[in-house]
């Protein structure tokens, strides 16, 4: 189909261009109220380390550029930087603060070179006045000894704060790797999916966006069917609605109705629970193994299955399995009940559901 079609297409609904796109904006930011007044809390406490947790798709970039254009545009005596990619070791990290702060002909006179020694020093300097907000995204992608050079830094520089975004593997790997940062992490917020009611919002202010008027061609229920499908990933959200605009527009549909919506993405959606389990740990599908196999566990009673290996000592590994069980009742994939002195776990549905398919 030719691109003049489907412009022909979009001025039926006074669409300037195509609103499903991956733009990332602050202004279509849609859910996650909670986090993000977590997250703002935390910051203008000046507290240092935070982590965002959320699956492919699940709308951390979004969320940390909204934090960006907020803080940089309401917020005096801050600034945030937006990180789109950690760097991939010292050389990197070093190269990335010089951008970041400028490096100027007064500071090659002052520090001659910017090195590892030297680089608290500078930054000390260059955040004097203002406090600076490090957001990172993808930070599963972050080599250990960055990690830690990165905390030493939130250590020593007072004006420095982080949040880190990531796959929940990163949480797992400082728990287990870098015991010293997670201890710093005071606040951790968890992206996990919209709601049928956020679901709508998204789409409607994809719409509005691009001059249009609330949900057409999409009828209502079309919308809770997208939602069903997709899982309320937003993501997924976009990825759904621009095949369905462009299938109608090829066969000139003026109206996108729930058996539309069945018939165009009944083969072609990813469902929640696959984008679920593609997001889990190994330590995450591992204890959901052991309890699909043996349920009523406790914690300890995890711990002697999974083995102490990747642990400095029991106690350790029982703190570790008592977090990521934490996690896997948000997702709602374990539920727990009182038995005797003791919480025992067992799969929700959903879990089941997932090892099944497995």
């Amino acid at each position: 189909m030719k691109m003049e079609n489907f412009y022909e297409y979009y001025k039926k609904f006074d669409w300037s261009s195509n609103p499903f796109t991956f733009t990332i904006s602050p202004r279509l930011m849609v859910g996650y109220s909670s986090q993000l007044e977590s997250i703002l809390t935390h910051i203008f406490n000046l507290h240092k380390i935070a982590l965002v947790i959320g699956a492919t798709g699940s709308g951390k970039t979004t969320l940390l550029t909204w934090l960006d254009d907020f803080i940089n545009t309401n917020k005096d005596g801050f600034q945030s930087f937006y990180i789109p990619k950690p760097p991939s070791d010292e050389k990197s990290m070093i190269l990335l603060f010089k951008s970041l702060f400028n490096f100027s002909l007064f500071d090659r006179l002052m520090f001659k070179e910017i090195d590892v020694v030297n680089l608290p020093k500078f930054l000390i300097k260059k955040t004097r006045k203002t406090k600076t907000v490090l957001l990172i995204d993808e930070s599963h992608e972050c080599p250990v000894e960055v990690l830690e050079w990165l905390r030493t830094l939130s250590d020593v520089v007072p004006n420095i704060l982080i949040v880190f975004a990531g796959l929940s593997t990163f949480e797992n790997t400082i728990e287990t790797k870098l015991p010293t940062l997670s201890m710093r992490v005071v606040t951790k917020v968890y992206l996990e999916s919209l709601s049928d009611v956020e679901t709508e919002s998204l789409i409607r202010k994809r719409i509005e966006s691009v001059g249009g008027k609330g949900l057409g061609p999409f009828s209502p229920e079309a919308v809770i069917r997208i939602f069903e499908i997709t899982g309320g990933f937003p993501r997924e959200i976009i990825k759904a609605c621009d095949k369905l605009v462009r299938v109608a527009a090829e066969k000139n549909i003026s109206s996108i109705n729930r058996s539309f919506v069945d018939q165009v993405l009944k083969e072609s959606q990813i469902p929640k629970q696959v984008e679920i389990k593609t997001s889990l740990s190994k330590k995450q599908k591992d204890i959901l193994t052991i309890l699909n196999n043996d349920p009523n566990l406790n914690p300890t009673e995890i711990v002697e299955r999974l083995g102490i290996g990747e642990y400095k000592d029991k106690n350790n590994a029982i703190r570790s399995v008592n977090n990521i069980l934490k996690r896997l009742m948000r997702d709602g994939l374990v539920n727990r009940k009182k038995l005797g002195n003791t919480y025992v776990y067992f799969l929700s549905g959903k879990a089941k559901t997932l090892l099944a398919e497995a």
